[in-house]
């Protein structure tokens, strides 16, 4: 990798071993659509793959994410780390000079999570103020649920070291965990969420299974994934999932209970329900 003007980031990305057919892929896109980046890492547990201009650092077996994520965070010594996921692919060419745009927004005001994608199909309902007049930039209201998450984001090293904290956990116990932090001020201008998807993330998998428009994509740009590793949802499940999408993206928040209830005459599985009888 040649000099790309983005010294102060690293990149990581906290795997799961069960998903090395995906880091395949994973990787493979980032190398082709990315090639100038900063120094990028992988956390596992116990495997350790080749990758071109990677290094895989595992964790010991049993490691949850927390542990994989802390255990990596040791060894990279940048002021900020690109936090991403594995079935999240890059699917276009990156333009470091937005990157680099975001840098400056990020250092200059000291920023300390500034994430890079936006899931939902539009922000109608849970977009935030304009940060600083930028209709693309925006501050992460202090109640919207989940508005700190494992979504493709920069964040301050020690600030994610000390959001990680100590135990061994999995990585929707630390999304539900920062539910309950209130360590923002009232209009939480530390937290910024932009919704440009510069670096053209395609997401890729639900419940273990490849996203049927996922799959289309990766045709259309010419990238083979081999659906003996892995399977496609059913054309019912994928319906389900974007069906959930489209409701968080277009409804209110206050009316997602009234829409959940909806969801589930249909069989909806809202893994956020699960997960928030376990974390209390």
């Amino acid at each position: 990798m040649g000099s790309n003007g983005l010294d102060n980031i690293s990149i990581l990305v906290v795997g799961y071993d069960g998903y090395i057919d995906v880091w395949n892929n994973f990787f493979d896109l980032m190398n082709k659509y990315w090639k100038d980046r900063p120094k990028t890492y992988l956390a596992t547990s116990e495997l350790k793959p080749y990758y071109k201009n990677v290094e895989v650092i595992p964790a010991g077996s049993n490691s949850e994410w927390s542990n994989r994520a802390r255990n990596a965070l040791k060894y990279i010594n940048t002021p900020y780390v690109l936090l991403m996921l594995e079935d999240f692919y890059i699917s276009d060419y990156v333009d470091n000079d937005k990157l680099k745009e975001v840098m400056n927004v990020v250092i200059d005001n000291d920023i300390l999570y500034y994430q890079v994608l936006v899931q939902l199909l539009c922000q109608k309902w849970e977009r935030g103020k304009a940060y600083k007049g930028n209709r693309r930039i925006h501050i992460i209201p202090k109640d919207k649920k989940y508005g700190i998450n494992l979504q493709a984001a920069i964040w301050k090293t020690d600030y994610l070291r000390e959001t990680i904290g100590c135990g061994n956990y999995n990585a929707w116990e630390f999304e539900i965990k920062q539910l309950k932090v209130n360590n923002c001020n009232e209009d939480r201008i530390e937290y910024l969420i932009d919704d440009r998807n510069i670096l053209n993330i395609t997401h890729a998998i639900v419940q273990s299974k490849y996203l049927r428009g996922a799959v289309k994509k990766m045709e259309r740009i010419g990238h083979n994934i081999d659906l003996s590793e892995r399977s496609v949802l059913s054309i019912k499940e994928d319906f389900k999932y974007n069906l959930k999408l489209f409701m968080y993206s277009v409804i209110p928040r206050k009316m997602h209970s009234f829409a959940k209830k909806i969801g589930r005459v249909f069989n909806i599985d809202f893994v956020t329900d699960r997960m928030e009888k376990i974390v209390k």
